[in-house]
Formats: C-alpha cells, structure tokens, sequence
C-alpha cells in the first residue's frame, strides 16, 4: 500500500495530494483505449478528481489505523455507483468535499504524528473476545 509508505517521509495531506496524482495516472491507459467508458472522458478533470478523492480517504484510513475496509468502501461506491451518472463536474462536488474533510481534519492532515506508517496493521492484541489466541485456547 503506497499511503503508509508515503506517510512516512510527507505529511498525509501531501501524501495525500502525491497518491492522487499517482492514482489519476496509474488510469490512464483506460483513456487510450477505444471502448472503454474512460475513452469519452476528459483526463483533467479525471485526475482533479483522483486527487480531492485522495484528500477524502486519506483521513479514513488514518482515522481506521489502517483498516482498508472503509477505503475499499469507498472506492467500490465510485466504480460502481448509487448515482451512476457520473460527470466532469461532480468534481467540483469532490473538491468541496475534500476541503471540508480537511479542515475538520486539520490537526492530523498536516502532521505525521497520526498518521499510518505500517504497511499491515498489527494483529489484534491478546485477551480481546474473539481473538485468533482466545480460539486457540479452546
């Protein structure tokens, strides 16, 4: 996962801002191929958006300490969405959207005190009901 790597050496709002760079590039070639619905979009927009996504994530995941479940949500919403009608504009949506989450965020988007560093989240810790340990004991 790039985020807790990236987390480590920037802040996450930067961290944030590098992924969503990376994360609009890594779709590019869908905007290449004839065919797909990728092909009929603008990528500028598309990258603007990737990026105000990744501002919005970004403070779910550290909020989870790194639980990708609330991420994965997400992210499964926007590749298969309630309201699939999706357009250039809802970008605009995205990026007020980002800038309220940080604000309300701001104390850990711009320190790395709070944010995730580890690729995997540490196994649950002994004694909690439920545990890999406590089943074991049986």
């Amino acid at each position: 996962m790039a985020l807790p790597l990236l987390q480590r050496r920037f802040a996450p709002i930067w961290a944030a801002l590098i992924l969503g760079g990376i994360w609009g590039l890594w779709h590019l070639p869908a905007f290449l191929m004839s065919g797909t619905p990728q092909s009929a979009w603008s990528f500028t927009p598309f990258v603007l958006g990737s990026i105000a996504l990744s501002l919005i994530v970004t403070p779910l995941f550290n909020a989870s300490q790194g639980s990708i479940l609330l991420s994965f949500l997400f992210h499964l919403q926007l590749i298969n969405p309630i309201w699939p009608d999706g357009q250039p504009y809802d970008t605009v949506f995205f990026w007020i959207a980002a800038l309220v989450i940080i604000v309300i965020n701001r104390k850990t988007m711009f320190r790395k005190t709070h944010a995730v560093t580890r690729v995997i989240p540490p196994a649950m810790p002994m004694g909690i009901p439920g545990s890999l340990s406590e089943e074991s004991d049986l």
